[in-house]
């Protein structure tokens, strides 16, 4: 008796004309990883066909739900069903996979690929904005009910959760309860080198429990119904959700199972087997079966369609709020500016945030010493959405990625605070906020080996100079009172860059006004603090311009003095306006900072001098180690006297 073969469904000849679509992505490309794009792909057809509500025509609707992947590595699917789902990518972006200037580079990047929502790669990450998003959702939409209300959804694999960062995230996310949080899991027990299981048997599902997430096992990756019913009661939970799917890596292909699935590429032959496994035709168009378009087309729209939209009014009074204001740059009294940077940072925190209601933020628990809490208003809570303190405990990456995924979000403006030092903690969070151009805002404190008897391990030496090498952020160390208010002025008002603000534990004077401060900033990155005609330019930042105020003065021969907040500005500026602020009247260039000296070569020139430290401080008292260092009026001042001669 003949067999008679039963055609799949639908949704099944849609998934597996993506896998086969996603690997002849990879195929073509010559790199790619084809063992996510096999296993997840019912994951992501049940997302993009039967959950989010989105508009392909506008990719960043205000009330879209959003979805990360944070295994960026399955770019491919993604883009694949992107395409399905019709985003803007044609049949010939797809085959332009991981080619230059393509809208389909090989891990997501948003704002270049039409529908991704977060740029990701780095492991961990992508659930850290997820969480953000969430939290984001969560302010707007208690105060916005009808204009903000939406999922976030993510995708994360094995090296996601083995990343120590999933741990500081998910026990944020678990903590605010956030009920609108949904995460699936690819659980296919393999990692890049081999087995998860040579590296970590962790328990994932009950990590998350233990973290307050409702938590639900699926046995197969294929059994849509399974994904599907776990999406839908996972909406009703009051916790965030983790949907750990048992899969098969690299399902229906060679390697299927094994780490090689991960990133090896089909050769040709592969990928034709590939497709008689999959019970589906190869094209040499990058194309899928219209019926099948057309079918995931019409699903989403039909959701869509049964989106409730606010009124024109409720719209207005969101738009009112999220938009960015111009706020005047705060004005500071004879107290307030003869404060620390910290200080004088709190004192303009608090006048800004009462004409910013959008910004919010907070300190890696830290607030106290970083002096970042709005002091009128209460923390962020499951049943106090309309906190605009942070607590985000001790969890310094952590905090960075969830400030991605806050600015992602869009409607606030966000602000996260620690100490200079553990910096190196978030890095990799600052780089994807200089990547994703999300104008977030950083905070960091005890800028120096000031910091005094917690010893070298939280003096910084190089993180400031460190973070100045990253493209696309700006580094502020602000060394006066006017410049403190002014560089937080220009942080707020930015719309595409991150900003670092660096801020001491030492005082600040008084020169000039914060307008004058501002528009130096503006306009050439520093400012003239004292400008005589001089034979000598003392060139400092923050607290070290006090400084070389006080050596200017007891120096015998007559000082310029020049305050550079923005070093990477400075270096920018063609050199008519380098001119303009350091003068080109044969004066010499002299350096103070109290950091690393590598990259000031620039400013002081071939002849110039150079005061910092190359080695890391000592446990003392702020002054003693000033004095081992040599960054004391008395040092500086002969040193300097001998450099100019008679």
């Amino acid at each position: 008796m003949s067999e008679t073969l039963v055609k799949p469904d639908i949704a099944t000849q849609t998934i597996n004309q993506l896998r086969l679509l996603a690997n002849q992505m990879i195929t073509k490309a010559g790199s790619g990883h084809p063992g996510i794009a096999l296993g997840a792909a019912p994951m992501l057809y049940e997302l993009y066909a039967n959950q989010l509500v989105i508009d392909p025509a506008q990719p960043e609707a205000l009330n879209r739900d959003r979805f990360v992947l944070s295994a960026g590595h399955g770019a491919a699917l993604l883009y694949a069903t992107l395409h399905a789902a019709g985003f803007a990518l044609s049949a010939a972006d797809l085959a332009a996979f991981r080619q230059p200037h393509s809208k389909t580079p090989g891990h997501p990047e948003v704002g270049v690929t039409p529908g991704v929502d977060a740029t990701t790669g780095p492991l961990g990450q992508g659930l850290g904005m997820a969480v953000g998003m969430a939290m984001a959702e969560a302010k707007l939409h208690a105060q916005f009910p009808t204009v903000i209300d939406h999922f976030t959804y993510a995708l994360v694999g094995d090296g996601d959760l083995m990343e120590g960062i999933s741990h500081e995230v998910a026990t944020l996310a678990g903590q605010q309860a956030l009920a609108k949080l949904i995460v699936l899991y690819d659980d296919n027990q393999v990692s890049l080198d081999g087995q998860r299981a040579r590296a970590d048997t962790a328990d994932n599902v009950a990590r998350f429990a233990s973290y307050g997430w409702d938590v639900r096992r699926i046995t197969d990756g294929n059994d849509l119904a399974a994904i599907h019913d776990a999406i839908e009661n996972a909406k009703l939970s009051p916790e965030p959700t983790l949907i750990a799917v048992r899969t098969t890596i690299g399902d229906s292909g060679p390697y299927a199972g094994t780490h090689q699935a991960h990133g090896t590429p089909l050769t040709p032959a592969q990928l034709n087997a590939l497709a008689d496994n999959l019970g589906t035709t190869l094209t040499t168009n990058f194309s899928l079966d219209e019926p099948l378009v057309t079918h995931m087309r019409n699903k989403i729209m039909q959701r869509l369609a049964q989106q409730t939209k606010p009124s024109a009014a409720e719209l207005q009074a969101y738009l009112e709020f999220a938009q960015c204001q111009s706020p005047q740059i705060p004005t500071l009294n004879a107290t307030a500016q003869q404060q620390a940077a910290r200080t004088v940072g709190k004192i303009t925190l608090q006048t800004v945030a009462q004409t910013w209601p959008q910004l919010w933020g907070g300190a890696a628990d830290l607030a106290s010493s970083t002096q970042t809490t709005i002091t009128d208003s209460s923390l962020f809570a499951p049943n106090n959405r309309a906190g605009r303190n942070i607590g985000f405990g001790v969890r310094e990456f952590g905090m960075g990625a969830v400030m991605n995924g806050i600015g992602l979000h869009g409607g606030t403006k966000v602000f996260g605070s620690t100490f200079l030092a553990f910096s190196d903690y978030m890095k990799a969070a600052i780089r994807l906020s200089a990547l994703q151009h999300v104008p977030v805002i950083y905070v960091f404190t005890h800028d120096s080996v000031t910091v005094g008897e917690d010893g070298p391990t939280h003096q910084p030496v190089e993180q400031l100079m460190g973070l100045r090498l990253i493209p696309g952020v700006n580094v502020l160390r602000p060394g006066t009172a006017e410049e403190v208010a002014a560089a937080w002025h220009q942080a707020l008002l930015s719309t595409d860059t991150p900003t670092v603000l660096v801020l001491s534990r030492g005082s600040l004077g008084v020169q000039g006004t914060p307008a004058q401060a501002h528009q130096a900033m503006i306009a050439g990155a520093a400012q003239i603090v004292v400008a005589p005609a001089a034979v000598v330019n003392l060139i400092a930042t923050g607290s070290e311009v006090q400084l070389a105020l006080a050596v200017s003065q007891q120096l015998p021969r007559p000082s310029r003095v020049i305050s550079m907040p923005d070093l990477q500005r400075f270096l920018s500026l063609d050199q008519s306006k380098k001119a303009a602020i350091i003068p080109k009247d044969q004066a010499k260039n002299v350096i103070i900072e109290a950091g690393t000296t590598l990259g000031w070569q620039a400013v002081a020139g071939d002849d110039g001098l150079i005061f910092g430290l190359d080695h890391f401080g000592m446990s003392a008292a702020p002054q003693t180690v000033l004095e081992d260092v040599g960054l004391v009026v008395d040092v500086l001042t002969e040193k300097i006297t001998q450099y100019l001669g008679s």
